[in-house]
C-alpha cells in the first residue's frame, strides 16, 4: 500500500496535482483532457500529462498508474 502523504511530500507541485487528481477520481478513468484541466496543466504541452505520469508511476511503483488504452488513467491503490 502507497502512502500518499509520505509521497506527496517528494513530489512537485505539478506532480502533487495530478497526483490529487487521480486519488480524487477514486479508481474512475480520467481522461488527459479532465487531468489537464483539473491539474491546472491546460496551458501546458499535450503530452505534459504523459511526463508527470511516468514520474508518477516511478514513484508509486508498478501496478498503481494503470493506462486504459483509447481513454486515460486510472489509479489503484488497494487490493
Amino acid at each position: 500500500m502507497v502512502d500518499i502523504a509520505v509521497l506527496r511530500s517528494r513530489l512537485g507541485s505539478q506532480e502533487r496535482a495530478v497526483l490529487d487528481v487521480l486519488v480524487d477520481a477514486r479508481g474512475r478513468v480520467v481522461s488527459r483532457t479532465e487531468l489537464a484541466r483539473r491539474s491546472g496543466l491546460v496551458g501546458s504541452s499535450s503530452r505534459r500529462c504523459d511526463v508527470i505520469l511516468v514520474g508518477l508511476r516511478r514513484e508509486l511503483g508498478p501496478g498503481v498508474v494503470h493506462n486504459v488504452r483509447g481513454r486515460g488513467w486510472r489509479l489503484h491503490l488497494g487490493p
